[in-house]
């Protein structure tokens, strides 16, 4: 079962009630709840792979932004694989996805998390992801 500290490791208490409020108010009360249980149902074994997909996935993005735009068909084919991850816990269609971009790029904890993989990434992702959510006829 994963808990709130592993959820939200390293963030002040200040910092997670901030953003569970601003994640209530983008997706609503029920999205949440929905996400937050599916979460706490996971065992640390899932989690840490959740964990790690996220991760690998992030750096692969950061690691090939220097040479891909946004809107690049590379960059694009990790954003898909992102937004199919990210609606494991909760089923994420084009306006939620497009929340958790600006999410990403107006959120200083977010920005602060992105900027340890690559300088500018948070920005990078939130205009990859809503470029994703506007074009991509997947989603």
């Amino acid at each position: 079962m994963v808990s709130d500290k592993d959820l939200f490791d390293g963030m002040s208490e200040d910092n997670k009630n901030r953003y569970k409020k601003d994640t209530i108010n983008r997706y609503g009360k029920r999205s949440f709840k929905k996400a937050d249980k599916k979460l706490k149902k996971m065992n640390p074994a899932e989690w840490e792979n959740y964990q790690s997909n996220l991760n690998n996935l992030i750096q692969e993005i950061a690691n090939s932004m220097d040479k891909n735009e946004y809107n690049s068909k590379k960059i694009q084919k990790l954003i898909f694989k992102h937004f199919k991850l990210v609606g494991t816990l909760n089923p994420t269609n084009k306006e939620s996805y497009i929340e958790l971009a600006n999410l990403y790029c107006e959120h200083e904890d977010f920005i602060v998390f992105f900027d340890n993989y690559h300088k500018g990434l948070a920005e990078f992702m939130s205009k990859a992801m809503i470029y994703f959510a506007n074009n991509d006829s997947r989603n």
